[in-house]
């Protein structure tokens, strides 16, 4: 056959009446412009209509054949496909409404088809993962087992009253998972409409609900708003520790010698000297405190760098090694790629590790299976474009398997002065957070999915 494209393969005489020359520019752009149908069709074969249709190219040029499988085209030279556009097609639907099938059923986003009444007709695999019902009890049913606590009878009420007068709705909602875990998303419903009816008006076929989940995107601004605040706080307390220290570091001076003197001294009774020496240690401890909060109140200027992520966890390994063998710990350092690097700071973040990974192993000694993981690596999901434009991010992980943390505790974690342990400040966490979020990332605590861990701490930063 001479210059053209030719269409051999199994269809409908409803696909075939779709294959109109807007229509093919419409599902196949760029290899196919400049191509006009013939009206020639021959049928053949055993599975519906197995159509011949000329496209005859307006100069007549000769065309290269080429195998889709089921649909075999002849290209004109000049606008034949590469191999990358070849891998496209032959993954494609060929008809517009096998498109939209496709497009439905692969969507990222959750998504699901109802009928005028809101009765479900049809949701994708994502909706099935993002809320966890299976989809035999979803279809045949209305949307009412999404409802949270936080969705009112009047926000309803609104929701439909805008479908009705506009044609669409689209806001935030908070829904409820399967397991009972609240989701916030963003939702578009679309009405549908068919062709007008008797009456000259468009008749309403159902609606197509579209849900992005905005769950873990809230909750990282909410850390990056927290975080701002307690910036603005951090400030005004390092005014007010720096006029403490100054009459601290006098009373500590003289109590200090007023020390030395009682030890030398033999009219001193003992009571007096262990009086003295309370003072002393106090003291030292108000001093400890003081330097910890100007620490945390102040922001340290970063010195970013090229840093080769192996050789960081290395040099974590072997500085932490040996703690996790005294407490009887197994520490696992894991690295998926050995020439992938990070930038940013490495002194401030060989801090933050170490402060995770000993809190891991004090938590670690209080289980039988005695576990720490640390690990890094690259990923990206749209859920950190927050922190990464590109939702590119360096990714560390703590994981232990200490006691679970409740809820309640997960919330304070890493405010200031918050600790559940017998001994120290509380402001190992809050620290390291205020450190990461200098570095424009995100510090979160997670449970674990992954035996015998429970707990996983997580940094993630811009990549």
């Amino acid at each position: 056959m001479n210059g053209g494209i030719n269409f051999r393969g199994p269809c409908s005489v409803d696909e075939l009446a779709g294959l109109g020359q807007s229509r093919s520019e419409t599902l196949s752009p760029s290899p196919f412009e400049g191509v006009e149908l013939s009206s020639t069709m021959h049928s053949a074969g055993m599975n519906g209509l197995t159509p011949d249709i000329q496209h005859q190219r307006i100069n007549g040029e000769s065309g290269a054949s080429v195998d889709f499988g089921p649909v075999i085209l002849d290209l004109p030279a000049m606008v034949r496909p590469d191999a990358t556009e070849l891998a496209v097609f032959r993954t494609m639907p060929q008809t517009e409404s096998a498109l939209v099938r496709f497009a439905f059923e692969h969507s990222s986003d959750g998504m699901l088809l109802t009928d005028p009444k809101g009765i479900i007709r049809m949701v994708n695999d994502a909706f099935v993962r993002m809320f966890g019902f299976p989809r035999e009890e979803v279809i045949g049913q209305r949307s009412g087992f999404l409802r949270s606590r936080y969705s009112t009878q009047e926000f309803y009420e609104t929701m439909w009253q805008s479908l009705r007068q506009h044609g669409e709705w689209k806001g935030e909602i908070v829904n409820r998972t399967k397991h009972g875990a609240e989701k916030t998303c963003f939702l578009t419903i679309t009405s549908i409409f068919a062709e007008a009816g008797e009456d000259g008006q468009p008749v309403r076929i159902g609606y197509l609900g579209v849900e992005i989940d905005l769950t873990e995107r809230k909750r990282m601004e909410s850390q990056i708003v927290q975080g701002e605040k307690l910036a603005a706080i951090g400030e005004s307390v390092a005014t007010l520790v720096h006029e403490i220290r100054n009459p601290l570091n006098g009373i500590a001076m003289n109590i200090y010698l007023l020390e030395q003197n009682a030890d030398a001294e033999a009219h001193w009774t003992e009571e007096e000297r262990e009086s003295i020496h309370l003072i002393s240690r106090e003291a030292k401890r108000l001093e400890v405190l003081v330097k910890n909060v100007l620490t945390y109140a102040r922001n340290v200027e970063l010195r970013y760098e090229r840093v080769i992520l192996s050789s960081f966890l290395e040099e974590l390994e072997e500085l932490l090694i040996f703690q996790a063998e005294q407490r009887d710990v197994k520490l696992l350092v894991k690295m998926d790629g050995d020439r992938l690097t990070g930038r940013f700071d490495p002194d401030q973040m060989k801090q933050v590790m170490l402060n995770l990974v000993q809190n891991a192993i004090e938590a670690a000694e209080q289980s039988e299976e005695r576990a720490v993981r640390v690990q890094v690596d690259l990923r990206e999901d749209a859920s950190w474009r927050p922190i990464s434009s590109s939702g590119r991010v360096i990714l560390f992980e703590v994981a232990n398997s200490g006691p679970a943390i409740s809820e309640e505790v997960r919330s304070r974690l890493f405010r200031p002065f918050f600790t559940t342990k017998s001994q120290g400040l509380g402001l190992g966490l809050a620290t390291s957070a205020k450190i990461v979020r200098q570095h424009h990332g995100v510090l979160d605590i997670r449970q674990s999915e992954e035996p015998p861990f429970t707990t996983e701490f997580i940094v993630a930063l811009p990549a």
